[in-house]
């Protein structure tokens, strides 16, 4: 297996489209990787004329590359990513992951709008913080996330999960107003609780949260379940991503909502 390693040559403080970085084949000489294209101020901008590169082979039993001095200028990083490993160190702009269905992406910073938009599988993990629309469609596209898992250890902002199909996300900090609206099905984890308007228009799926205050017509309350209940959720978390989602013995309140608006999404509530 072999790890890349890209270092820009110079601080880029214009728009920079890397969505092409998905077509790295490792296997394939260096010539190739260096040939493959970038759109740079609106112009084709070569790998070589950006970027530092270097190759070597590792002791991983996948393939790896790694990027050094991208900024929020920098946006499509990861998209349609699909094997091997893809790290990014610092931070970065709008649409990460975007269309990604496979192998798995780790920014160690924070990245801005669209993370995950319309991603199938895979995993991504931002370290610090996100923007708005986490795992939701494009402007003018119907669906979201329909697969994989979106794992952010700050906190976010707005339109979480909108129009999410299936798949995972994982909030560690806050999360912003209106969450999970027109959610069809999935499951949310919002560790620190959420804003304003959740899951309107929620069809189905499940959303966890930690200790918040909840009111809402089209949501009845359902009764309590002891921790236990999600036992298997936590022991995923914490075998997959050293995260441990709830104290022991934690109880949650349950939510479902109203069945004659046809729906049946749920939602869990730290007691």
């Amino acid at each position: 297996m072999k790890t890349i390693t890209l270092k820009s040559k110079f601080k880029i403080n214009s728009e920079l489209d890397l969505r092409q970085l998905s077509e790295i084949d490792f296997e394939k000489p260096m010539n190739y990787l260096l040939s493959i294209k970038a759109l740079f101020e609106r112009k084709e901008i070569r790998l070589k004329d950006l970027f530092e590169v270097k190759c070597k082979n590792n002791n991983l039993v996948h393939n790896e590359l790694i990027i050094n001095g991208l900024n929020k200028n920098c946006h499509h990083v990861g998209s349609h990513w699909s094997k091997g490993s893809l790290i990014i160190n610092s931070n970065v702009g709008s649409f990460l992951g975007a269309n990604m269905v496979g192998g798995k992406i780790i920014i160690n910073g924070s990245a801005d709008n669209y993370v995950g938009s319309q991603m199938k599988n895979g995993s991504i993990f931002v370290l610090a913080n996100t923007s708005d629309f986490v795992g939701a469609p494009p402007p003018g596209c119907k669906m979201g996330m329909s697969g994989g898992e979106i794992i952010i250890k700050g906190r976010t902002k707005n339109y979480l999960g909108l129009n999410m199909r299936r798949g995972i996300i994982f909030i560690g900090g806050k999360s912003g107003d209106y969450c999970c609206n027109n959610m069809i099905a999935g499951t949310v984890i919002l560790k620190k609780g959420f804003g304003k308007n959740l899951a309107v228009g929620m069809k189905r799926g499940t959303i966890i949260s930690g200790k918040e205050k909840f009111s809402n017509t089209f949501f009845k309350r359902s009764g309590e379940h002891p921790e236990s209940f999600f036992g298997l959720l936590n022991k995923y978390f914490s075998d997959h991503f050293n995260i441990s989602l709830f104290r022991k013995k934690t109880k949650f309140i349950r939510f479902c909502r109203d069945l004659a608006l046809d729906s049946k999404g749920e939602l869990y509530i730290e007691k």
